[in-house]
C-alpha cells in the first residue's frame, strides 16, 4: 500500500508540474497573462524562402600563349577566385605560360606551379622589350632634347592601362641608356630600378639652352626714346626669356596691352623687341613689379588707337598731313580702322575698330593724312567710338578701298567726290583749275546728285561760305559742285552762288 501511495503522489506531482509549464508557455510575452489574438500551432514550422542565387560558372577555353605580370602583388591562386591563401606572389614582368582562359582568369604555369591569375594583373602584350638591343658597352649617357619634360614609364608603352608614368626628365637631363629598340629605350633610373622612355627625345649631345639670351646680346641695340608699343595682330603674345620660340614664357599679354621697348634686334631673319612690362601689385600695400623679356616685333604696334597724329607722322614719314575732312560711312556699310598701314596675314588681326553705319547711328570719320605704303594708298583717320556714355577717340589707318563706302553726306547717303563727278558726268561737268571760295545768295538746297527729284540732303543759310570745285560746262549753267566748311560735297544751284564775273 505504501508503494502505491508513493507512486500516486509522484504522478500527481508530475501532472501539476506539466500544468504549470503549460500556463507559463501560454502567458509568455503577453502582459498580465493576456493571450495573443492569434496563436501559431505548435506543430507548424517556419521555413526561409529558397535561395536561388548561383555563382556564375566560368566558361573556359584552351589557349597557348604567354602573359606578363604588370601589377605589383599579383597572386597565383589555387582556384579562380580571390578567397583563400595564394600559392605565390608573382614578380613584376614575370612571363607566365597560359593554357586556359575564362572571361576573368588565366590558368597558367609558373615556377613549376599551376594556378589561376586575374586578367587585370597581366597583359598579353610583350611590353618589357624582348626586342631590346643592349647599347655598346652595356650603357651610354644621352640627353633629353626637343621637349621640356620626358615621361619615364614602367614599360615601353604609353598605354596608361598598364604603363604608368613613374617620373619625368627635364630638357638636357642626363639619361643612362641600357638598351633600345629604336622606339623605346631602357634606362637606369636608380641603382636597382630600370624604366623606359621614348627614343625620339634622346640625343648624344645636349641641346643649346633656349633660355640663354647672352649669345644674342651683340644682335640687339638700344631703341631711342624707349617708346611704348602695344600688343597687336594677335589676341595674346608671350614675353619670353630669349628671342626664340623655344625659350620659356615669362609673361602673357593680351591684345592692346602696352610694353616699353628697350632694345631691338634681328635673330635668324626675324625681328624681336626686348621690352619691359609693368605688372600691377597683386595686393594692397605692394608696389608694381617689372618683367623684362623678348616679344616678336610682328606682334607689336606703335598705336592702340590713342597715339596722336604727330606721333604717327613721325613713325610713318611717308604720310603727309592734309586739311581735315569729315566723311561719313554709307548707310548699312562697315569699315576697318587698323593700327598699322598693312593688311594682316591670315590668322592675325590689327583692327582697332569696325564702325558700322545705320540710320540710327551714322559714323563720322575725319581724314587727317594720306600716304602710300607698299603700293597701297592709306589714310590716317580719327574716329570717336561710343560705349554707352563713354567716348574713346581712336586714331588709325584705313586703306584706299574704304573710300568707296565713305560719303560727304552727314545722313549717310552716297555722294560723289570731285573725281567721281568727272568720271560719272564727263560731258556735263568740268573741274576748276583753282577752287574758288564763294557765298550763297540766299537759302540753298544741297543735293547728292545734280537733280531735284529727291529730297535735299541739307540746306545752307544765306551768306554761307562754300568752295566751288566744279560746274556744268557751257554758257547755261544749272548746277555747281561745292564743298562746305565741314569738308562735305554737294550739288547746289549755280545761280544761288555769289560768283564774281
Amino acid at each position: 500500500m505504501m508503494k502505491k501511495r508513493i507512486v500516486a503522489l509522484l504522478l500527481a506531482g508530475l501532472m501539476t508540474t506539466a500544468a504549470l509549464a503549460s500556463c507559463r508557455v501560454q502567458n509568455s510575452g503577453t502582459p498580465n497573462g493576456t493571450e495573443p489574438s492569434q496563436t501559431t500551432p505548435q506543430n507548424q514550422q517556419t521555413t526561409k524562402p529558397e535561395d536561388t542565387y548561383k555563382p556564375p560558372v566560368e566558361t573556359w577555353e584552351d589557349i597557348d600563349t604567354t602573359v606578363y605580370v604588370v601589377l605589383d602583388n599579383a597572386k597565383l591562386r589555387p582556384e579562380a577566385n580571390t578567397f583563400g591563401t595564394a600559392l605565390e606572389t608573382l614578380p613584376l614582368e614575370a612571363a607566365l605560360h597560359c593554357t586556359k582562359q575564362s572571361a576573368s582568369w588565366y590558368y597558367v604555369e609558373y615556377n613549376g606551379k599551376q594556378g589561376y591569375v586575374q586578367k587585370t594583373s597581366v597583359t598579353e602584350t610583350d611590353i618589357f622589350g624582348t626586342d631590346m638591343v643592349e647599347v655598346d658597352g652595356g650603357s651610354k649617357v644621352m640627353y633629353v632634347v626637343g621637349t621640356d619634360t620626358l615621361n619615364i614609364r614602367l614599360y615601353p608603352s604609353d598605354n596608361n592601362g598598364f604603363s604608368e608614368r613613374i617620373d619625368s626628365y627635364k630638357r638636357n637631363d642626363e639619361v643612362t641608356v641600357l638598351a633600345t629598340n629604336g622606339t623605346w629605350a631602357r634606362v637606369q633610373y636608380s641603382e636597382d630600378k630600370t624604366y623606359y622612355v621614348s627614343c625620339a627625345f634622346l640625343s648624344d649631345t645636349q641641346e643649346e639652352d633656349a633660355n640663354d639670351d647672352s649669345k644674342y646680346a651683340h644682335l640687339f641695340t638700344d631703341v631711342e626714346g624707349e617708346p611704348t608699343m602695344y600688343v597687336d595682330n594677335v589676341s595674346q603674345v608671350k614675353v619670353r626669356k630669349a628671342p626664340n620660340t623655344s625659350s620659356d614664357e615669362k609673361l602673357a599679354l593680351e591684345k592692346g596691352e602696352s610694353v616699353t621697348v628697350l632694345k631691338a634686334g634681328v635673330v635668324d631673319g626675324k625681328e624681336w623687341k626686348y621690352v619691359v612690362v609693368e605688372v600691377p601689385p597683386q595686393k594692397e600695400g605692394d608696389g608694381p613689379s617689372y618683367v623684362r623679356g623678348y616679344i616678336s616685333a610682328d606682334c607689336l604696334s606703335y598705336t592702340n588707337g590713342e597715339m596722336g597724329l604727330d606721333d604717327l607722322l613721325a613713325l610713318y614719314p611717308m604720310f603727309e598731313k592734309t586739311e581735315a575732312i569729315t566723311m561719313y560711312i554709307v548707310l548699312e556699310s562697315a569699315i576697318t580702322i587698323r593700327s598699322t598701314p598693312v593688311f594682316p596675314a591670315e590668322g592675325e588681326d590689327n583692327s582697332l575698330s569696325h564702325p558700322y553705319s545705320t540710320a540710327e547711328s551714322i559714323k563720322a570719320i575725319k581724314i587727317l593724312a594720306i600716304g602710300e605704303v607698299d603700293g597701297t594708298t592709306w589714310r590716317i583717320v580719327e574716329f570717336t567710338k561710343k560705349n554707352g556714355e563713354n567716348e574713346q577717340v581712336i586714331i588709325g589707318f584705313i586703306a584706299n578701298g574704304v573710300m568707296s563706302v565713305l560719303t560727304s553726306d552727314p545722313n549717310g547717303k552716297v555722294t560723289l567726290t570731285p573725281d567721281d563727278v568727272l568720271v560719272k558726268y564727263p560731258d556735263q561737268f568740268e573741274k576748276l583749275e583753282t577752287p574758288v571760295t564763294v557765298t550763297t545768295k540766299g537759302v540753298a538746297n544741297c543735293y547728292g546728285a545734280p537733280e531735284t527729284t529727291k529730297d535735299p540732303l541739307k540746306q545752307l543759310a544765306a551768306d554761307t561760305q562754300v568752295t566751288l570745285i566744279a560746274k556744268e560746262k557751257g554758257n547755261y549753267v544749272t548746277w555747281a559742285f561745292v564743298q562746305d566748311s565741314e569738308g562735305a560735297y554737294y550739288f547746289v544751284n549755280y545761280s544761288l552762288l555769289n560768283i564774281a564775273q
